[in-house]
């Protein structure tokens, strides 16, 4: 502890507390007279210890944070070591043994860089660090009271310590007694004894043999009631040289310790415990960090000096090793007692060849020796080495590898002459239920470049036939694949208990029915609904292109194929499209058959045209890229018939389709059929063949109002609806920039406009096609056309109404007359508004054409009759100006007539 005093031997702390006090009032007149007395501070470091009394802290924490610290610069005082300072002698002033060793001289040390042989002075993480000064990292923790703890039997004795002995029986007696400096104890009765430099057991049993003699019918218990406090001295490469107060039980690593612990530049294996200018102890902490050995960890006496010398000889071991660091040599050091104090070398680490760099005069010696022969172990390390353990080959050796839809993937012991059912001996116990039987690899690395080539079999001909050529025999290093057969295994094998939905339970019948926005009719929902959202989900994954599970497991392979392709060797790929369960691009095996590439592709699917296939080969005749085709009968391919034509590399193999083939070609029949429903029908079919099919219409229906959907022109009609949505949108942006004035202003703003046609992009395209149902009925040629997959007839009921909508006074549905014409309606619906565009009035027959009655005679009984089912539309004028805007135009426009008419009079 650092005790600062004044010439007057008072301690600083009073003298700067009575300034304190005195100039509260007025710092800055009485700030001359502290200086002076700042001016005479002199160090003591053996003098005891004295702070301020807490009522003169008080009085220096109620001035002003900016006075208290202008004062502690004047003295070169910390406020907070102040305040620190003052409980810790609280403590001292009440007698108490300090609970850790208490450092009571010296300066603690500002800066502990230093440079490492071969090391930077600015070292990054990766950089080694020298070993074990992380033991003195932090603040230690406070240990607990010393009189709470079990004393040990070879404490030693000395001046300070008190005695608690107890007598009871015949006599009840306590004392307490002091050792005093002589080293005696001084009993009331029996006078002095001799104690110190005796060890507390030895004095225990002193004591009561003394009892024993002198008293008859007791006993005595002896016990430390307070312990001696001593100094003692750090000096050397520490953190924090100085003298210290400790306890009676402080050992070597604890001053250190207290200290702040050793610097990067003192030594761990040579600390030396001097006692009256001799070398008594020498503390190696290397057996305590690496072998948990204390027994030379001493305690301290009084006066015990603790001298850590200047770092000895270093090593540096790093690579594959537990512990990579600098290490401190202690005498001559072997190889191997240098790697064992790292921890030894890892598992990976490679010992047949260890590298040892060493500077020397002449420049950097390397030495590469093997730890497996007693000359490599043996081997003398020197101050500086650098000693590297690198990691082994991490290839896998004497071993298969087993990868996808296994149980247990990983690496396998290989042992000559293994077999693929030996490396997979049962499907079920093996194999997850998804693993393809038809369809495995092995892939094998041919020369020390690490080509490969692949080889193909049939996993369950291999496990079930043993003798058959698909058994592969292995060879070391081989990658076997298993690949996925496509099956949903998650949906399949689940054991949970299917969930039922409460409110379809709930409903009545088949769940009610709904409105198809395609064609307007009332469907019963059933299944329907579920049907067609299925089938669209469908239709966007296949329009995304998503490649299958089997191209994407098999995409490293076809990579690594294609890399070690060159200009004479082309990549050994083929690519499989067609009527194939999985189309693309599959390696090409040695000695690949067609059915063998068929089993990669997953098989011929049900549309494949067995009579002939195609393949496409890529050739270079003088020198000049050409693609030919070859027939091949694919139904004698795989049977094995005939001429065996061979695969090259990168050939195209297409699967055709079987001419005329449409899967689950269907129309959905609608309204006033006899036998609605959903009906197949082969290509070629018309309307007139397949409502035959139906039974006919109704007597009820009315042919001239049917409704024709169908998917293709829905597909169409969708993107010309989002065509015209940007069309209208550009339009409407011009005629606001065209027509924007300030006189002349819209009835409705570009901006709703703009709304308007936003709403146009969630307009549903129905794909309606305007038919003449009549006619297609008659056979006619024109009418009765071709239907196609998706397509959809809804024949209405008779309903004689004709409606009336658009800027109308009210948009209203009228009972057909056939008296009355397009101008009769309107009237009826209280006659058209103001902003109607009548010169564009039109009409929208039941079977979706389109009527545009002729203007020179509207009002002509001439006109064309209207028919049940029509819809009259009377739109609206894009260009209207309402009365007041117009009139505010045009009083503008005389108004300026005016002013230049004037102008030109005057």
């Amino acid at each position: 502890m650092l005790t600062l005093s004044s010439s007057t031997g008072r301690p600083l702390g009073a003298t700067i507390m009575r300034g304190l006090t005195r100039c509260a009032p007025a710092l800055l007149s009485c700030a001359p007279a502290l200086l002076l007395g700042a001016a005479m501070l002199t160090t003591a470091p053996h003098a005891e210890a004295a702070t301020p009394t807490a009522s003169q802290l008080q009085q220096l924490k109620q001035l002003p944070r900016a006075q208290q610290e202008q004062l502690a610069r004047q003295y070169g005082v910390d406020l907070d070591s102040l305040s620190t300072s003052s409980s810790d002698n609280e403590q001292q002033n009440a007698n108490t043994t300090p609970e850790t060793p208490e450092r009571i001289g010296g300066e603690q040390s500002q800066s502990d860089n230093i440079r490492h042989p071969g090391k930077a002075s600015s070292q990054d993480d990766d950089t080694l660090k020298p070993f074990g000064y992380a033991f003195f990292d932090g603040k230690p923790a406070s240990m607990a009271s010393v009189d709470d703890l079990p004393l040990p039997s070879d404490y030693q004795i000395g001046p300070g310590d008190t005695l608690d002995i107890q007598v009871f029986g015949k006599e009840n007696q306590q004392y307490d007694l002091t050792v005093k400096r002589d080293g005696n104890i001084h009993f009331p009765k029996y006078g002095p004894m001799q104690v110190a430099g005796e060890t507390f057991g030895k004095v225990r049993e002193q004591i009561k043999a003394m009892f024993e003699q002198r008293v008859i019918g007791v006993d005595v218990t002896v016990d430390i009631g307070a312990m001696r406090t001593m100094q003692v001295y750090l000096a050397g490469d520490v953190k924090q040289p100085g003298a210290y107060t400790v306890n009676g039980l402080t050992t070597v690593t604890q001053a250190l310790l207290a200290s702040g612990g050793i610097k990067t530049s003192g030594s761990l294996r040579d600390i030396q415990l001097k006692r009256n200018g001799k070398v008594i102890e020498t503390l190696d902490l290397y057996d305590l960090l690496l072998a948990g050995d204390s027994s030379n960890d001493v305690r301290l006496l009084k006066g015990d000096t603790l001298f850590v010398p200047a770092r000895g000889a270093q090593v540096a071991v790093e690579g594959e090793v537990l512990r990579p660091a600098l290490y401190e040599l202690n005498g001559p050091t072997t190889l191997a007692s240098a790697i064992n104090m790292a921890g030894g070398a890892l598992p990976e680490g490679y010992l047949s060849s260890v590298s040892v760099k060493r500077v020397t005069e002449s420049g950097i010696q390397q030495f590469s020796l093997d730890m497996s022969t007693s000359k490599g172990q043996a081997f003398t390390v020197k101050n500086g080495d650098d000693i590297k353990i690198a990691q082994s080959n991490d290839a896998l050796d004497n071993a298969v590898v087993l990868r996808g839809e296994v149980v247990r993937q990983g690496a396998y012991n290989f042992e000559p002459g293994m077999t693929i059912a030996d490396l997979v001996s049962n499907a079920q116990r093996d194999l997850k239920p998804t693993a393809d039987l038809n369809y495995a690899l092995v892939v094998r690395e041919i020369d020390a470049e690490r080509n490969i080539e692949v080889l193909q079999f049939k996993l369950g001909q291999a496990i079930d036939h043993p003798n058959s050529p698909d058994n592969l025999r292995l060879q070391q290093g081989d990658q076997v694949f298993v690949f996925n057969n496509g099956i949903d295994s998650q949906y399949w094998d689940q054991r949970q208990s299917a969930k039922v939905d409460k409110s379809r339970l709930n409903r009545k019948g088949n769940g009610g029915s709904y409105i198809d926005a395609e064609t307007g009719a009332e469907v019963q929902s059933q299944t329907k609904q579920n049907e067609s959202k299925l089938a669209k989900k469908l239709a966007e994954r296949d329009d995304e292109g998503e490649r299958s599970l089997r191209e994407q497991e098999l995409e490293p392979i076809i990579e690594r194929l294609k890399d070690q392709a060159n200009n004479q060797y082309n990549a050994a790929i083929v690519e499989l499209g067609g009527a194939v369960k999985y189309p693309g691009v599959y390696p090409l095996p040695a000695n690949a058959s067609f059915e063998q590439l068929l089993d990669a592709a997953g098989g011929l699917t049900e549309a494949a045209y067995v009579k002939q296939a195609e393949i496409s080969r890529r050739q270079v005749v003088e020198g000049r890229l050409t693609v030919r085709h070859y027939p091949v009968d694919l139904n004698k391919a795989i049977k094995g018939e005939g001429p065996q034509f061979a695969i090259h590399r990168q050939d195209r193999i297409n699967i055709k389709t079987k001419p005329n083939w449409h899967k689950n070609n269907t129309i959905e029949l609608q309204g006033e059929v006899r036998f609605p429903g959903v009906y197949a029908f082969e290509r070629g079919e018309t309307i007139q063949d397949v409502i035959e099919r139906a039974g006919g219409l109704t007597e009820f229906a009315y042919p001239k109002g049917s409704v024709f959907s169908r998917e293709r022109l829905k597909r169409q009609e969708e993107e010309r609806l989002k065509m015209l949505n940007r069309q209208l949108q550009q339009e409407i942006s011009s005629l606001a920039l065209r027509r924007q004035t300030s006189s002349a202003q819209y009835t409705t703003s570009p901006s709703e406009a703009l709304s308007l046609a936003e709403e146009l992009q969630n307009a549903e395209a129905v794909g309606r096609m305007v038919i003449s149902l009549p006619r297609a009925l008659e056979g006619d040629d024109v009418a009765n056309i071709m239907i196609e997959n998706g397509d959809k007839l809804y024949v209405p009921p008779k309903n004689p109404v004709v409606s009336i909508m658009g800027e109308v006074q009210f948009t209203s549905n009228q009972l057909f007359e056939p008296s009355m014409t397009v101008s009769d309606y309107i009237e009826s619906a209280g006659g058209t508004k103001q902003q109607a565009d009548t010169d564009r009035i039109y009409v929208v027959r039941a079977d979706g054409s389109v009527m545009m009655p002729n203007n020179s005679f509207w009002f002509s009984r001439s006109q064309k009759q209207l028919e049940p089912g029509d819809t009259i539309i009377v739109p609206i004028d894009t260009d209207y100006l309402d009365g007041l805007s117009t009139a505010s135009t045009a009083t503008q426009i005389l108004y300026q007539m005016g002013v230049a008419w004037q102008a030109v009079k005057d």
